[in-house]
């Protein structure tokens, strides 16, 4: 089972991130499923079922971390995860908020999320991909510092280092907070 190493690491000012359960599928396949949020996402066939399934079969594994992001009335706002580990890298995704979050809710999400894979677990790269067409999402990433690896006709290829997370953790706090 994947095991949160430090609860106290995923509490933040707006939001906090808890391990997704089963009984959280339906509300990851409305995020997924929703025309407009999952344009830039592989497509999912909205069945309870194969989710619910889907994250029994998370809850085997010990090396990947999918987290719902509330707020502090317990509320979901959204999901994130980390996964695709290997060696000293990972793949952060998954990030999809409701209708109605905060900036500072929307961001202090994935902070969360960066800060528990580089601090707690101790990864040192964030591995990741960014349809082009997501033209918001691919500038959010560059104010990070993270670098763009390579491309294809559709993705761009991402890498962030602890280090320019780190460097522009306040930066991005200043934009956003």
């Amino acid at each position: 089972m994947a095991k949160l190493l430090s609860e106290e690491k995923l509490k933040g000012k707006y939001v906090n991130l808890r391990e997704v359960t089963v009984e959280d599928a339906e509300f990851i396949l409305k995020l997924r499923c929703d025309e407009k949020k999952s344009r830039f996402l592989h497509k999912t066939e909205y069945n309870v079922e194969k989710q619910k399934e889907y994250i029994k079969n998370y809850l085997k594994k010990d090396n990947e971390w999918y987290f719902i992001i509330e707020n502090k009335k317990h509320i979901p706002l959204g999901t994130i995860r980390i996964y695709d580990v290997e060696d000293d890298k990972f793949t952060g995704g998954s990030w999809l908020m409701v209708y109605g979050a905060t900036s500072q809710e929307t961001l202090e999400g994935e902070i969360l999320m960066k800060e528990y894979a580089f601090n707690v677990l101790g990864f040192n790269k964030n591995c990741f991909d960014v349809r082009k067409a997501n033209k918001k999402v691919v500038r959010f990433h560059k104010i990070w510092g993270a670098k763009i690896v390579s491309e294809n006709d559709y993705d761009y290829f991402f890498e962030l280092t602890k280090k320019d997370f780190e460097n522009n953790k306040n930066k991005i706090y200043l934009m956003f907070g």
